[in-house]
């Protein structure tokens, strides 16, 4: 009995000792980590001193830096007060734009990109070539679309070529390379399948961006047929947002035998099953019935511009809003973008509530009224400039122009 007694002692203690040699291991590991994590943010800190100190050398020394600073500060607060839009417009401009910038600045300060101490990244899951591609093309895009905003609503101007091909390329790199983040991102079937519709418009949205871009004095001629691919993404959105409606018809009752189903029923659940499939079960609430019908009426109301264009093109297509509406004639060149930004900026909200980073109704709320309804304030951005302008001048055609079918014309018919 004793004997039994000293080996159970000796089997708790060896037990004990595990424990807290387990302890100390874990113990000595987040050490490691945290004197890791202490030296890679010195590193951060000491780059971003070395990048400011050399942006001071080239200004010529501290004095001259700092005139510069505060004539950008004057001239950028004189275009913010002056260039703003009058009447209510203007004021509508101003909350979105501004719920836009604050946005984005907190999605970046966020994202995995940008290092401790200046951001406050979220952790990633995966580190395979395709992630990394998908962050870092994700955190360049939100800033350099940002970029654009700001000039526009400061200065009331747009930035270059360099700066579309640039913005372009990364929101398309982007929309591009989440496919593999989906195996294991945590979320519903109903959030994985916005995540990708949500991809399909910011991609489709790089077409309308060279659809505005194509009417430029110096755009090469091959622009037009570039825009077409677009054309994949476009019918992509349109069945994804398809998909959505029809995961919300009213199911057929379990209950009912498929020999006593009426004609209605039996073609309800014929169309209807397989979205149900994919979707999984969805609630028709005030924000999923508003996401999903806006979503559905943008799509549709994108496939139909790029037909027109299509039909068109360049020249013939911003004819109307080139001579009678100057706002939205201006504003083509970063409608598209902010529209890209807009969808990406949710996307990333939506990812941050999904992954309890923040509160999952205000990610939903958010995501209708920036990612659904935003796309829209962004489509009538000239009417909030100057209301007399047309709703869809690319729709509107002149009585006094000849219009003809782009495509046959390029071969003399």
């Amino acid at each position: 009995m004793g004997v039994v007694v000293v080996a159970e002692k000796e089997v708790e203690e060896g037990a004990e000792e595990e424990e807290d040699e387990a302890v100390k291991k874990k113990k000595s590991k987040k050490d490691d980590e945290n004197n890791s994590s202490s030296s890679d943010e010195n590193l951060v800190l000491l780059a971003t001193a070395t990048i400011a100190g050399g942006i001071v050398a080239l200004n010529g020394g501290p004095e001259e830096s700092l005139e510069k600073i505060q004539g950008f500060m004057l001239s950028f607060w004189n275009g913010l007060i002056g260039n703003h839009a009058p009447g209510v417009g203007g004021y509508i401009e101003d909350v979105y734009l501004a719920t836009l910038f604050f946005g984005t600045a907190y999605a970046l300060w966020r994202s995995s990109a940008v290092p401790r101490p200046i951001g406050n990244p979220i952790q990633r899951k995966s580190r395979t070539l395709a992630s990394t591609l998908h962050v870092f093309s994700g955190a360049g895009a939100l800033a350099v679309a940002l970029y654009a905003v700001v000039v526009e609503r400061v200065f009331r101007e747009s930035p270059g070529w360099t700066w579309m091909w640039v913005t372009s390329s990364l929101f398309l790199v982007n929309s591009l390379s989440y496919g593999p983040l989906m195996n294991i991102f945590k979320a519903s079937k109903e959030g994985k399948y916005a995540m990708q519709l949500g991809y399909s418009f910011v991609a489709s949205f790089q077409g309308v961006v060279w659809i505005a871009w194509s009417a430029q004095p110096d755009a090469p001629d091959w622009m037009f047929w570039a825009v077409m691919p677009f054309w994949y993404f476009s019918i992509a959105k349109l069945w994804e947002s398809t998909e959505f409606c029809l995961a919300l018809v009213p199911e057929v009752p379990r209950d009912v035998k498929e020999e006593d189903m009426s004609f209605g029923n039996k073609l309800n659940k014929f169309i209807t099953a397989g979205s149900r499939k994919r979707l999984g079960k969805m609630s028709p609430d005030a924000a999923t019935l508003t996401y999903v019908g806006l979503n559905a009426a943008a799509a549709v109301f994108d496939n139909c511009y790029m037909a027109v264009y299509t039909y068109l093109g360049p020249e013939q297509f911003w004819h109307t809003s080139q001579l009678f509406n100057d706002s939205d004639f201006h504003l083509r060149l970063v409608k598209g973008t902010t529209g890209s930004l807009t969808v990406a900026l949710l996307i990333f909200i939506s990812t941050l509530g999904w992954r309890k980073q923040m509160p999952m109704k205000y990610a939903i709320w958010l995501n209708v009224a920036l990612g659904s309804v935003g796309p829209w304030i962004v489509l009538f951005w000239h009417k909030l400039l100057d209301p007399s302008e047309m709703w869809f001048p690319q729709f509107v055609f002149d009585p006094e122009f000849a219009y003809h079918a782009y495509i046959p014309s390029l071969f003399g018919q």
